[in-house]
Formats: C-alpha cells, sequence, structure tokens
C-alpha cells in the first residue's frame, strides 16, 4: 500500500493506469524517434530514453494533498543512478544545451544572492549550473552520486562531492543558497534532505526546488481523455508532454506548488517566489533546427498559457516544470 511522503495518507484516486503508461510509452518512443537525426547510440539513450522507465506502473494522487505518486509493479533491473555509465564525448556534446538553459534564468534568479555568496546545488549533474553560478559572480559547489557525472563536472574544475547531501559533513550554516533543480522528485523520503538542506543554509538562505508539475501532467491526463478533444489540440499537448519528458510520466512524485509548500515549510521556509517552467533540454543528439525551433515553439506557448493562469493572482502553477524557491526563518 502507497503511503504518501507529504501528509502520510493512504486513500489515493487513479490518474493514469498501467494500461494508458503503456500507451504513452510508446507514443514517447514515437515522439523521441521522430526527431533523431540518426539511431541513438547505448551512451546518447542514457538521459533520452533509458531514463523513461517502461516497467508496469501506474499513477496515483493523494486524496489529501494531491501529490501524484507513480506505484511501479515490475522494476528495472538496475536503479542506482550512482552507478549509471556515461560517455563523456556524450557529456561534453551536450554540456553547452544545459549551460545555456540555465543562462536564460539570468532575468530570474541573479538578484536573489548578492556577488561572493556561497551556493550549492544538490545533484549537480554535469555541473553546468555551477559554471553559470560562477558566471554570476557565486562562489558554487555541487554534490551528486553519480560517479561518471560528478567525474566530469570535476574535470571541468568545479568542486563536486560524490555524496548524498545529508553525508557530505558541510559545518552549520554554510551557504546562502541551496538549489535542487532536477533530482527533487525522484528522492523518496525528501524530508532528510530538506532536514539537511536546513542545517546547512544560513539565516535567510535561500532553497530552490524545480520539479515536473503534477498539477500539469494530470490536467493533460483529464483533457487526453476527453473524447471530444480537436486533434490538433490534442496533438499540441502530447507535443508539450514530450518535449517535457513527461509522457508516461517517468518520476518517482508529481509535485505542484501546495504540494512543496506543505513539504518544505515545515522545516523553517517561507515561500518566497515561484515561476512556470520546462524541461531544461531534450538531450537529442544532433538536434535539427527543425526540432530546435519546434522545441522552442511548444514551450513558448506553453509558457504562455500557464502564466495566464497565474495572472488571476491564484499562483497556481501550471506548466510543465515548476520552480519554488523559499527562504530559510
Amino acid at each position: 500500500m502507497s503511503i504518501c511522503p507529504i501528509c502520510s495518507g493512504t486513500s489515493f484516486a487513479p490518474i493514469a493506469s498501467r494500461e494508458r503508461l503503456e500507451q504513452e510509452c510508446r507514443v514517447r518512443a514515437t515522439f523521441v524517434n521522430q526527431r533523431l537525426s540518426h539511431p541513438v547510440t547505448p551512451n546518447e539513450a542514457k538521459d533520452l530514453t533509458d531514463f523513461f522507465h517502461a516497467e508496469k506502473a501506474e499513477i496515483e494522487e493523494c486524496k489529501t494533498c494531491s501529490l501524484l505518486i507513480r506505484t511501479e509493479y515490475e522494476r528495472p533491473p538496475a536503479e542506482d543512478y550512482s552507478k549509471d555509465d556515461y560517455d563523456p564525448e556524450v557529456i561534453e556534446r551536450e554540456y553547452p544545451e544545459y549551460v545555456a538553459a540555465f543562462r536564460r534564468k539570468e532575468g530570474a534568479y541573479r538578484e536573489l544572492l548578492p556577488s561572493g555568496a556561497r551556493a550549492l546545488e544538490v545533484g549537480s549533474h554535469y555541473g553546468a549550473f555551477l559554471q553559470v553560478a560562477a558566471e554570476w559572480g557565486w562562489r558554487a559547489e555541487g554534490v551528486d552520486v553519480g560517479k561518471d557525472t560528478s567525474s566530469f563536472a570535476c574535470s571541468k574544475g568545479f568542486l563536486v562531492q560524490k555524496v548524498e547531501l545529508q553525508d557530505a559533513g558541510f559545518p552549520v550554516e554554510t551557504f546562502d543558497a541551496v538549489f535542487i533543480w532536477n533530482c527533487f522528485e525522484q528522492i523518496e523520503q525528501p524530508k532528510p534532505l530538506l532536514q539537511a538542506c536546513r542545517r546547512v543554509l544560513k539565516p535567510g538562505g535561500l532553497l530552490t526546488v524545480r520539479t515536473p508539475n503534477g498539477l500539469f501532467y494530470s490536467i493533460c491526463q483529464s483533457l487526453l481523455s476527453d473524447r471530444t478533444l480537436n486533434t490538433e489540440t490534442e496533438q499540441f499537448l502530447v507535443d508539450a508532454m514530450g518535449y517535457n519528458n513527461l509522457l508516461g510520466f517517468p518520476y518517482l512524485y508529481g509535485h505542484n506548488r501546495a504540494t512543496l509548500q506543505r513539504l518544505v515549510e515545515p522545516y523553517g521556509f517561507r515561500l518566497d517566489g515561484f515561476l512556470n517552467s520546462e524541461l531544461l533540454t531534450l538531450p537529442v543528439p544532433d538536434k535539427s533546427r527543425a526540432v530546435q525551433e519546434e522545441e522552442r515553439a511548444i514551450n513558448k506557448k506553453m509558457r504562455m498559457l500557464a502564466n495566464s493562469i497565474i495572472s488571476d493572482n491564484s499562483g497556481v502553477l501550471a506548466g510543465p516544470w515548476i520552480e519554488v524557491w523559499f527562504r530559510r526563518q
């Protein structure tokens, strides 16, 4: 029986059945294959298709707090990200796109911290954010349990420890900011991580969490189940989910703004800001100009629609990904 990691609830409503997720897996495969310029190598498939789970699973929503939970019935044989093998040449080709994606966040984030601020990234992956943070004048370092990803980041000259934050041994109140960009939704027990974040943050320190938006996925499921939905709208939703790596929802949890607040604030944080977002980049190798333009167009339209919902002052985040930041009290 599933237990909600936020509210300990045990009552859930179905969002996507096993049959539905299997169908989305097939749609996902078609979506990716249509945008490839050549068959991908196993190393190129690491973050493109291997990440996308195809095992038997279903998505349910906690009736108490609305968190989405992926319940898996046939787990893949290897689940330990820390042991994943990555080809440095593949990472090197993908790296500039991640750097460019973080640079586009300058308007939202650069003024949140002063020059010289000490920042920590949890799940620092290839180190792209660490590079951009340095460009913004921050002193940034990371923790990442991936052996190859952390080694690559270190090869770029970044300070990255291959441990979980709880085991990193940082002194109390070391950092001005902690960023968790792309792994929070995969952490089975997030509360110990939040305790560790509070411990290493200075009073007033910034905690930023970025996750796929469970509300967006739920809305898409509801719309796509409507048999009167026109073909153009259906295709737009599929493309929006495809470019945001949401087909089949290959994540353990689907947060929304409300669930993040309910989870984070009890650890001594207050909400400070939020925004709609999208996948940093779909790691299709050698993207054609047409694919790049389609990705930008789909996400631009999705961003406009999502931001129009925020404009009613409700603060609801409806984008495919969301970013919410807090201050330590």
